[in-house]
Formats: structure tokens, C-alpha cells, sequence
């Protein structure tokens, strides 16, 4: 049985000893680019490097994977593919923001085993906000377990709809176009976006990817605060596919309504 409170230690002690000290204060050779407009700082593999350590020292028999990992070792992904259990992390959503000196990060911990997603973290950093969800038995934050709203009519929504790599502010011209949400705000972080949404304060996400780093946490947690979560294309979410794009909504009625206009 995982400690959703010892985890959610872990993740705070890491982003207090390795991400924070490094936010503003980054220096030259910092920061390097994996692709165009794809940065990674220090803080990133830093803070990967500490929190992997940590989490094998607290559960042995388990393996961790990161993005950074997985970006310089791809077949590290075929972990989640083994029997063991796996951690799953970004250390550092959001690079893009941090390394623009833009206080809206955090950092995202799935925990998988047999390919299902049976816990789920999402830490920000900045306002010490963490929302950790475990398989069955609720989403938390604070002591308090959340529900999402699903008072808000979708002509009212606020929500996140990315659509280009290129540009991470740019909403998803397809769902804009539809006038079915009220508002597009894209924070360019799905910790933040998949924790506004468990708070209520957003009523959906819509990615432009699916790497699990980035979203298997969000999943889990979308669905146990009582929203649903898939595929765009109404596919089951799954840990192994890294070509579609992941829907999550305050209710199982606006996540249809939403894939509907696709």
C-alpha cells in the first residue's frame, strides 16, 4: 500500500531542495534545449535525480522512470511494460515557464502497476498545493477530498486546449472555434491545469499529447474527483500510447460534448 502522505512528502522535500532554489536564479549552461523550444534546466534533472532516489530508498521493489531518463534512454519507457511497479516523473512541469522565470510549475508522480495508473501526485511548488489521488479511493488535497465542479454549464467552462507544440499559448482552434466553452486559458503546465481542475477551478483539459509523465496522474486524478478522462478519439487512456491526445473534464457530459465537436 503506497502512503499518499509520505509520497506527497518526498515530492515537497525535492522541489524545496532542488527546484525552488534554482526558480529565478538560473545560471549560464543552466538551461540547454532537448529540441526547438524544448528546454531542460539543472532543476530538472536535479530534482528527477533526487526524487528517483528517494522514492527506490522508501520502496524498494519498485523501478522509476522519468522524462529526462526517458529522453536520453527511450526504451526506459518498456519499464511499465515489466511486472514490477513504476514511478512515473516529470520532475519539473511547465520547463518552459520555469526557465522564463514564469511561477507557474510543478511537479507530476504517477504510480503504475500491470499498466494501470494506481496513484497520482501533482505539486505546485510555488503555492504548496498538492492533490494526490489514489485508485479507488478519492483525490485529496489539504486533508479535504475534492470534487469537481459539475455546476458549471459548458457555455461557461474554463479550461486548457492546447494545439501546437510551437506555441503552447495557442488554444485548440477546432474547440474555439466552436463557441462550446466559455473560456481557453492555457497555462502551459498540466500540473497546474489537471490541479485547477480538481479544484474546481477549471472544468476541462485538453492535451496535445499523451506521454504518461505529463498525464497519467492527471487521469487518475480527474476521474476520482469525479470527472472523466480518455482518449480524444474515446479511446481508454493507456500508459504505452504516446500518439494521441488526452481529454479530461469535470463531467462524463461535457467530456462527450467536447468530443463531439471533433
Amino acid at each position: 500500500m503506497i502512503d499518499l502522505d509520505r509520497v506527497s512528502g518526498l515530492i515537497r522535500r525535492t522541489a524545496e531542495e532542488k527546484i525552488l532554489p534554482r526558480f529565478r536564479n538560473l545560471g549560464a549552461g543552466d538551461v540547454v534545449e532537448k529540441g526547438p523550444g524544448d528546454p531542460v534546466t539543472i532543476a530538472d534533472t536535479e530534482a528527477e535525480e533526487m526524487l528517483a532516489g528517494l522514492l527506490s530508498e522508501a520502496y524498494p521493489d519498485t523501478l522509476v522512470i522519468g522524462e529526462e531518463l526517458v529522453s536520453r534512454d527511450p526504451a526506459a519507457l518498456d519499464a511499465l511494460l515489466g511486472n514490477k511497479p513504476v514511478w512515473v516523473i516529470d520532475p519539473v512541469d511547465g520547463t518552459l515557464n520555469f526557465s522564463e522565470g514564469i511561477p507557474v510549475f510543478g511537479t507530476i508522480l504517477a504510480y503504475v502497476a500491470g499498466g494501470e495508473i494506481q496513484g497520482g501526485w501533482l505539486h505546485d511548488p510555488i503555492n504548496d498545493v498538492t492533490v494526490a489521488a489514489v485508485l479507488g479511493g478519492g483525490a485529496w488535497s489539504g486533508g479535504r477530498r475534492l470534487e469537481a465542479d459539475r455546476t458549471t454549464p459548458l457555455s461557461r467552462a474554463v479550461g486548457s486546449a492546447y494545439w501546437t507544440a510551437r506555441d503552447w499559448q495557442e488554444p485548440d482552434p477546432v474547440l474555439a472555434a466552436s463557441g462550446i466553452v466559455g473560456e481557453i486559458r492555457n497555462h502551459r503546465c498540466s500540473a497546474l491545469d489537471y490541479i485547477d481542475l480538481a479544484l474546481g477551478r477549471r472544468q476541462f483539459v485538453l492535451s496535445q499529447g499523451s506521454k504518461p509523465w505529463d498525464h497519467a496522474a492527471g487521469v487518475l486524478v480527474s476521474r476520482e474527483v469525479g470527472g472523466a478522462a480518455s482518449f480524444l478519439d474515446g479511446a481508454d487512456y493507456d500508459v504505452m500510447r504516446l500518439d494521441g491526445r488526452v481529454l479530461a473534464a469535470a463531467s462524463r457530459e461535457s467530456l462527450d460534448a467536447i468530443r463531439a465537436v471533433f
